[in-house]
């Protein structure tokens, strides 16, 4: 059997597929049983020709020589894009709808705490944005507030690299000069997102489709943009059902502006803009 998939999988293919991932499971952990079939075929594609390998069943005899090939595929399968401030309409909504609103809450409430999720956070960029943009939404009065950004990702995140903030110039250069002047410090080469933003962010390796209950109770805001879309349907709304049970009353969920969001989701949240998939969750029980 030579693939020539190009994310379009024969009904045989798909049923070795499903042998494929489940030998992947059972001997690393990884579990992409139910991530889209079109999406593993082609990332899985593009590591069988980096292998020189032609067909399902020598990958799969493969995998047991070179137990290391684990990881590689997991690599391929959870390709991490991102930039900062990837969605500038997100963001506006965020400082228009949500932060307003939250803050007033919390000030009623005599609360000073805040806590954000990025739950898929690749290398960083999205937790770092939403440190930056609470920054600058609060100014000065920042300092009243204990803030924490939880950002999150699959097992293997280079936590020491993420923590230190580090950019080369590319990933920065969309970024406004007011943003760069006043957050990052440049040293010739890269970017470093300046100490104080960066020690508000807090990353941790959390896989959001294993079946481990959700990490973070009471979240006021959790960002899970472009993440949902390489999912089956099934597999999104056990995500979405682990994120509803981490965020607080009130909380905000964001999804982006890609993602298509479940009706049982749409039952539970009450919708704050359409575009941006920003929800608020106004009850514990979402009823």
């Amino acid at each position: 059997m030579v693939l020539k998939m190009e994310g379009n999988v024969t009904e045989h293919q798909e049923a070795v597929l499903d042998v494929l991932l489940e030998k992947v499971y059972r001997g690393s952990g990884y579990d992409f049983r139910e991530y889209r079939r079109g999406t593993v075929a082609r990332r899985l594609e593009r590591r069988m020709l980096a292998t020189g390998i032609r067909t399902y069943f020598d990958y799969m005899h493969f995998l047991d020589s070179h137990p290391e090939e684990y990881e590689r595929f997991a690599d391929y399968l959870t390709i991490k894009v991102s930039r900062f401030f990837r969605s500038t309409y997100t963001f506006q909504q965020m400082t228009a709808l949500v932060l307003p609103e939250l803050l007033l809450g919390k000030k009623r409430r005599g609360e000073y705490g805040l806590n954000f999720w990025s739950a898929g956070c690749a290398h960083g960029e999205e937790p770092h944005s939403m440190a930056i943009m609470l920054a600058d939404f609060l100014g000065g009065a920042r300092f009243r507030y204990d803030i924490a950004v939880y950002a999150s990702d699959v097992s293997y995140l280079d936590l020491d690299g993420l923590r230190s903030g580090v950019y080369p110039a590319s990933d920065v250069e969309d970024l406004p000069h007011s943003i760069l002047d006043k957050y990052f410090v440049f040293d010739g080469r890269n970017y470093e997102v300046r100490a104080d933003i960066r020690q508000m962010v807090r990353f941790f390796n959390f896989d959001l489709t294993s079946r481990d209950g959700p990490p973070l109770p009471g979240m006021d805001c959790i960002f899970c943009c472009n993440v949902l879309i390489y999912f089956e349907r099934q597999l999104q709304e056990r995500v979405l059902e682990k994120l509803y049970r981490s965020l607080a009353v009130p909380g905000y969920l964001v999804l982006g502006e890609v993602e298509t969001p479940t009706t049982a989701l749409l039952t539970k949240l009450e919708c704050l803009d359409s575009k941006a998939k920003i929800y608020k969750k106004v009850n514990a029980n979402g009823e």
